[in-house]
Parts: structure tokens; C-alpha cells; sequence
């Protein structure tokens, strides 16, 4: 059988509207990633194992907040058009605090309570060699090595490519940083990824991965999510960046052009030529005014002349008043 996308997803929305176990479901979840927009409160719902998208298209009746832990009643939806399920809420009875956030709560209270924030390191002022955890793909490190290379075209960049969500991202990472830490062979270690949910954030903050960071013998960057993101490894970590672009920059220091280069030493010893000739000016004049108005002398290629006898026709001399001096060819 061949179907076009649109027909597919229309049957798979008609197999969702027919099914009546998907009506009128009772849902008990922890809420996170809550946002409000087009009316409604959008946010999804998650216990240990899963996460499903929910909307509530009257906010008045979704007074919620990340953390809380809520029963809803409502109906699973298939969004044809974009192919993406969604958890439309009729109801919402909140019944407390989620144990996730809990969880995380007292994992950083502990981290903190052990001293694992207060360690950071000044970052190198040179960094030839620059280490990056995170995923091959996407535009994270494509911003990292586009601002790298852009302030220093010489610095080397390696990448530890590793999943960073999901099954097995939180072994990768720690890997990844683990790997950078016994080998030191760059000199600052860049961990990132792009913008996502509190779902798709949650690996970092994990303790196994936020203990990798903090262990680390060389400095740690964090650059996870958006700006407005803070997870448990960026609290361990030496610097936070707001964005992988900014940790480059943080991290690599300009270098200049030759050319740059050129001008500005070209600038420095401008001044320094002008400086003296400003200061042995003022000398000379200073010189001159310790003689009195009448002072007259003679030099000869540098020397004074006492004597006739030191002359002879066609030397050149300096004659030397107390306010300048003048140059003369002798004819006799």
C-alpha cells in the first residue's frame, strides 16, 4: 500500500479518535518545562521512565509551575499536521512537590555541602589545543569551531564525540570528560549542547556526569542549553558560558593579524622615535640658552675650532649664535 504523509497521519488520527482508551484518561506526573503561549499552558508531564507533551487550553485552569507534582484528566491527541502527539488537559489537582525535583534538589545540596562548587579555576590566557564534549552533530559544534577559529586560526580543536541525551549519554560524557583529564593533551575542556527541554537537559544533571566535571584536571566550560538554562553541571564547572558561541570565545583568546600586528608596532615605535627627537629638541634648546645673547662658536665636523690654523679653504663649519646656528664654506 502507498500513502502520501498527509494520509497517513490522517488514518493515525482517526485510530486516536476511535480508540476510547486514549478518552478521558486520569494521568499523575511530574510537570516541567512549563511556557505559556497561544492561550494556552503547555508542559509535559514525567515519572522515571517517560515524558508525554501536555496542553491545557485554558490557563486559569492550569495554575502550574516546574516541580509540581499533579493529576490531570483529559485525552491523548494526534497532531496530524506536524505528526506529534500531544496530552490535551480538561482537568488539573495538584498533589504536592515531584520527587524528580526533589531528587535533584538534595543531590545538589550534597555536591554543595562537599565543597564541589567552590573550586574555579582561572582559565589559560594561551590555549593551543582546544577540547569539546559533545554531540558530532548539529549546530553546536559547527558555532564552536566557527568562533575559534575566527579569533585564532592556529588553535587546534578535538573533538570527544558523544550522545548528550537519552540511554547512555551520561556514560559518554563522563568518558569524554574522563578522557581529556587522564591524557591532558589540550589545555581546556569545552562541555555542550544545543537548547532543549528539562527532559532533554536532565543528563547533566546527573550526579555521575557533574562529578566528572568537577574531577577534571583541566578547567571545564560549561555551555548547556539556552541562556536562561542552569543545570547541575554548571555549577561544578570552572566558567558557565551562555552559549556554546560564547565559551569559544571565552576560551580562545583573539589573536591578532599580521597586518594588525604590523600597525601596531609601526604605531609604538612612531611614538618612540617622536618622543625622542621631542625630548633631545628641548635638550638642545635648553643648551643653547645657558650661553650668553653675544655667544659665538665654531665647530668643525663636530668639534670646536679654537685656531685658525685648524682651518683650511673649502671646510665647512658651524657657526653656533645662543639662538641657532648656520652653516659656512671657508674660501681663504
Amino acid at each position: 500500500m502507498e500513502l502520501s504523509v498527509t494520509q497517513l497521519n490522517n488514518y493515525i488520527k482517526s485510530v486516536f479518535v476511535a480508540e476510547e482508551m486514549l478518552h478521558n484518561v486520569l494521568l499523575t506526573g511530574e510537570v516541567s518545562g512549563v511556557s505559556i503561549r497561544n492561550n494556552g499552558v503547555w508542559f509535559t508531564m514525567r515519572d522515571h521512565d517517560a515524558a508525554v507533551p501536555c496542553v491545557c487550553w485554558e490557563a486559569s485552569r492550569c495554575p502550574v509551575k516546574d516541580g509540581d507534582k499533579v493529576t490531570v484528566r483529559g485525552s491523548v491527541d494526534y497532531w496530524q499536521k506536524a505528526g506529534k502527539i500531544n496530552f490535551n488537559v480538561h482537568a488539573l489537582v495538584k498533589t504536592g512537590t515531584g520527587d524528580l525535583l526533589a531528587q535533584l534538589k538534595a543531590l545538589t545540596d550534597k555536591l554543595k555541602a562537599e565543597g564541589l562548587f567552590d573550586r574555579k579555576r582561572t582559565l589559560p590566557t594561551k590555549v593551543k589545543r582546544l577540547g569539546v564534549v559533545s554531540s558530532p552533530y548539529g549546530a553546536v559544534i559547527h558555532d564552536i569551531i566557527t568562533v575559534a577559529k575566527r579569533r585564532n586560526p592556529s588553535v587546534d580543536i578535538v573533538l570527544y564525540p558523544a550522545t548528550v541525551q537519552g540511554e547512555g549519554a551520561a556514560r559518554e560524557l563522563v568518558a569524554g570528560i574522563e578522557y581529556f583529564s587522564n591524557h591532558q593533551t589540550v589545555d581546556v575542556v569545552i562541555l555542550a549542547r544545543g537548547g532543549g527541554s528539562s527532559e532533554d537537559l536532565s543528563v547533566f544533571n546527573t550526579e555521575s556526569v557533574a562529578r566528572a566535571v568537577a574531577n577534571c584536571r583541566l578547567p571545564v566550560v560549561t555551555a548547556v542549553g539556552h541562556e536562561t538554562d542552569v543545570t547541575l553541571v554548571d555549577y561544578v564547572a570552572d566558567v558557565r558560558a551562555a552559549t556554546p558561541s560564547a565559551a569559544a570565545e571565552l576560551v580562545v583568546p583573539e589573536l591578532l593579524s599580521r597586518k594588525d600586528q604590523v600597525r601596531q608596532l609601526w604605531s609604538q615605535l612612531r611614538y618612540l622615535i617622536t618622543s625622542r627627537l621631542t625630548v633631545a629638541r628641548g635638550v638642545a634648546q635648553n643648551f643653547l640658552h645657558i650661553f650668553p645673547k653675544d655667544f659665538v662658536a665654531v665647530a668643525k665636523n663636530g668639534q670646536v675650532v679654537k685656531s685658525a690654523k685648524q682651518v683650511k679653504p673649502k671646510d665647512k663649519l658651524q657657526i653656533c649664535f645662543s639662538d641657532g646656528k648656520i652653516g659656512v664654506t671657508v674660501d681663504g
